[in-house]
């Protein structure tokens, strides 16, 4: 199914778009996007196919990796992608499954590339192609640039990645207030100008990160599937 722009469910929505994204282009400057969930997107059923081959109930292995404490210090800059593996694996085996398949497991999640959504990856080149700088906004790992740079995706955060808003760089995270103020800091010194806040529009799969860029100033829509 095509992804579609929806309006932010609260605060200064703006209108939705149509499917080719023009309307969200209108009046903008600057056009940030998330990354998992609506640049980057997984296949799903691989949680499914793990909770089978370890033996586990259904969303066992999704909340061991995704679900773990540890993953909130990992995009705050407090911890690595590589340490959170490892915790990840831990919570498998305090769920009964051995090390090895742990480990195994583990891997096997870490090493599934994502998918490139090419309907927003035409978006952000047509914004550009319209003069509007591009962005990515996530809360990241430090394995970002690398897995970004695998799918052929650096090309929206180049120049050297400056146009890469990671918040494990930023130490703040979405939706925190300093991550957008610290994100929008980093645009403007990326630009070298400043940057009016109502010309930035933000696209994000959450609904609390879409609200907090609209208190931050920001123009916010929410994208869905």
């Amino acid at each position: 199914m095509k992804s579609r722009a929806t309006p932010a469910p609260a605060g200064r929505s703006d209108p939705a778009g149509p499917e080719d994204g023009n309307d969200l282009l209108d009046g903008v400057d600057v056009l940030v996007t998330d990354l998992d969930g609506v640049l980057r997107t997984f296949d799903d059923d691989l949680w499914t196919r793990l909770d089978a081959d370890l033996g586990l109930c259904p969303g066992t292995a999704m909340q061991a990796i995704l679900g773990h404490p540890f993953l909130r210090e990992v995009i705050r800059g407090r911890g690595t992608h590589a340490q959170w593996r490892e915790a990840g694996a831990a919570a498998l085996v305090a769920d009964g499954v051995s090390p090895d398949a742990a480990r195994d497991a583990v891997a096997q999640w870490a090493g599934t590339p994502g998918r490139v959504d090419e309907e927003v990856a035409a978006l952000l080149r047509g914004a550009r192609a319209r003069g509007a700088a591009v962005f990515v906004f996530t809360n990241g790992t430090d394995r970002v640039a690398a897995e970004m740079a695998e799918l052929g995706l650096d090309e929206f955060t180049a120049p050297a990645g400056a146009h890469l808003l990671n918040s494990a760089d930023l130490r703040a995270a979405k939706p925190e207030v300093l991550a957008f103020s610290r994100a929008h800091g980093r645009i403007e010194n990326a630009l070298g100008r400043g940057v009016v806040r109502e010309r930035v529009r933000f696209l994000d799969d959450r609904s609390d990160n879409v609200a907090a860029a609209e208190a931050f100033g920001w123009r916010a829509t929410l994208w869905t599937r």
